[in-house]
């Protein structure tokens, strides 16, 4: 999967009609066809969750942690593996 810009796509498609003669009422559909799917990556989403866990308790539990010895290092590391799973999920649960 990759991340595109949906407008971009949707103003070449619109050029592309326009260039080609397609009938408008197609390019339009082709458009609402784009603004119907699922957003794969919700930046905000993402801010929120990660504004959600650094408020929260970050590290929830020293067992089996290898830092549990130094609690500044433990949640330096755990809250940096929290917000990259945050990010890879793109804000999706």
């Amino acid at each position: 999967m990759r991340l595109i810009d949906a407008d971009e796509f949707k103003k070449q498609i619109a050029g592309m009609a326009i260039v080609n003669n397609y009938p408008a009422d197609k390019a339009n559909k082709m458009c609402e066809l784009i603004d119907c799917q699922l957003t794969a990556y919700d930046v905000d989403k993402v801010v929120e969750r990660l504004e959600e866990y650094v408020h929260s308790n970050i590290c929830k539990s020293h067992n089996g942690c290898p830092y549990r010895n130094n609690d500044d290092i433990h949640c330096e590391n755990c809250g940096a593996i929290g917000t990259l799973e945050i990010v890879k999920s793109g804000g999706i649960e």
